[in-house]
Formats: structure tokens, C-alpha cells, sequence
């Protein structure tokens, strides 16, 4: 693991503000400084190099170790559906972002995850928001999510496609699946597609309510987050003794607005 200082030939290959988005939850959820952290997926190294500017010893991994370009950290390449190239309980914090919506099978991604984490480690990942209202508009009337279009037919090259559209829900029920346990949802900002249609929010949460109760599973889907965000930015934590602190406020899970 290497620490890196400066690196500007390192882009990032994220939606423009989307590191911006995970390094103010991640500061939020614990503080970097003296951490082992893994970016997986990491691209060029653009977060690698914030992340290590934070303080953080940082390992980065991806398919494609070639582009990367942050000076000081180590990137080993890694194999989709295959083993991740280290040890068991290495890393204090995972983070893998605009990943996971590329990824063909999920329990191995969260089992991977969870394997080289420590007791109490994170694992930070965003994914395109296929809950929102502008979302959930485009699939009445087109049946595709948003960010998720058609699949081009016979191409397997999931880096070139967005091929797993996942709600919520279903992301929160594989990571307890792999012992990790949902901590807080966040996004990187609201759509302005979304504001428009929050007229729609109170009938929303009243039918879920009524077909499906009041669980926080089921309000958790049509959190704040979920109804408006563009990308939605999750925080698990591996189960067993925490190395690392909890979520401000979160009271054992993530919080409901």
C-alpha cells in the first residue's frame, strides 16, 4: 500500500461532482486519515490521489491497470467474476465507484467486498438512481431506467454497458446476504427532472405504505435520496467488531428523511 501526493495526469473518469459526492460522505461516515483503503475500480486514479491526500493508505485495483496514472499508489489488476488479488481482512474501507452497475453478478462483487474487509470495515459504492421520479416517468413511458438504455445484443464487455439496474431494496438484501449491513444512503444531487415531479411524493409513500406497510425496507425505498437523487451513493458495514466509527446518528441504520 502507497501513499500518493500529487498525480494531475490522473482524470477522473466519474460523472463530473461524483468524487466530490463520495468524499464528503465518506469524511462523513468515518475519518480517512490512517485508513487501508482499496479503490476498486479505480480508472486513472483520481480518487486514489484525493483519497491519499486525506490522509489514507491507498491500494487501487482494476481491469485495466494500464490507464492508470496516480503516482505512489500501487494498482493490481483484477478479473471480473474472479478472486480480488488480496488477502482476507486487508482493507479498513472498500470504495467502488460507478461499478457497480457494470458488474454481471453481484454476489460475488459484495462477496469479494466483504472478504477483504476487517470486522466493522465499509464499503462504499455508487450506482445510477433508477428509483427516482424521473426514473420511474422514463421506465412508464419507455420501459428503460435511467442510465440504463438497451443492452447491445452478444457484447459482454460490461464496461461498455450498464447491464444491472438494482433497486434499493434489492442492493440492501445481497449485502446482509454477505454479512454487511446497510448504513446510509445518500446521492450526489438531486435532478432537476425529479424536483419537478415531487408533487407525486406523498401519493407515492401513501400507496407503498398501504400495499406494502411501513418497514423501514419500505420507506427506505422512497427515502428523500431515492425519490430525487441522480446517483446513489451506499455505505454498508462489514458485521462484527467495529475498527471503525459509526455513522453519526444513524442509530444502527441509515437514516429515513
Amino acid at each position: 500500500m502507497s501513499r500518493a501526493t500529487s498525480s494531475p495526469a490522473a482524470r477522473e473518469m466519474a460523472i463530473p461532482g461524483t468524487h466530490d459526492a463520495v468524499m464528503r460522505v465518506f469524511s462523513k461516515v468515518c475519518a480517512p486519515a490512517g485508513l487501508d483503503v482499496l479503490d476498486l475500480g479505480a480508472g486513472e486514479g483520481a480518487l486514489s490521489v484525493r483519497l491519499a491526500a486525506e490522509g489514507a493508505a491507498v491500494t487501487a485495483c482494476d481491469v485495466d491497470t494500464g490507464r492508470f496514472a496516480a503516482e505512489g499508489v500501487e494498482c493490481r489488476r483484477c478479473e471480473p467474476g474472479l478472486p480480488l488479488p488480496f488477502e482476507d481482512g486487508s482493507f479498513d474501507a472498500v470504495l467502488a465507484v460507478e461499478v457497480a452497475e457494470h458488474v454481471d453478478g453481484h454476489d460475488a462483487f459484495f462477496a469479494e467486498a466483504a472478504r477483504v474487509l476487517r470486522p466493522g470495515g465499509l464499503l462504499l459504492f455508487t450506482t445510477p438512481n433508477i428509483l427516482s421520479l424521473k426514473s420511474r416517468l422514463r421506465f412508464l413511458l419507455s420501459g428503460f431506467f435511467y442510465s440504463f438504455g438497451p443492452l447491445e445484443p452478444g457484447v459482454r464487455d460490461a464496461a461498455s454497458q450498464h447491464i444491472s439496474p438494482f433497486t434499493l431494496n434489492r442492493y440492501e438484501w445481497l449485502l446482509s446476504c454477505h454479512g454487511l449491513e446497510l448504513e446510509a444512503v445518500e446521492t450526489d444531487k438531486h435532478q432537476t427532472g425529479s424536483l419537478l415531479l415531487c408533487f407525486l411524493v406523498p401519493l407515492i409513500r401513501l400507496f407503498s405504505r398501504l400495499r406494502f406497510g411501513s418497514s423501514a425496507e419500505v420507506r427506505r425505498q422512497n427515502c428523500r435520496a431515492a425519490l430525487l437523487g441522480r446517483k446513489l451513493i451506499i455505505v454498508a458495514r462489514k458485521k462484527g467488531r467495529a475498527s471503525l466509527p459509526s455513522v453519526e446518528g444513524s442509530g444502527g441504520g441509515p437514516a429515513l428523511p
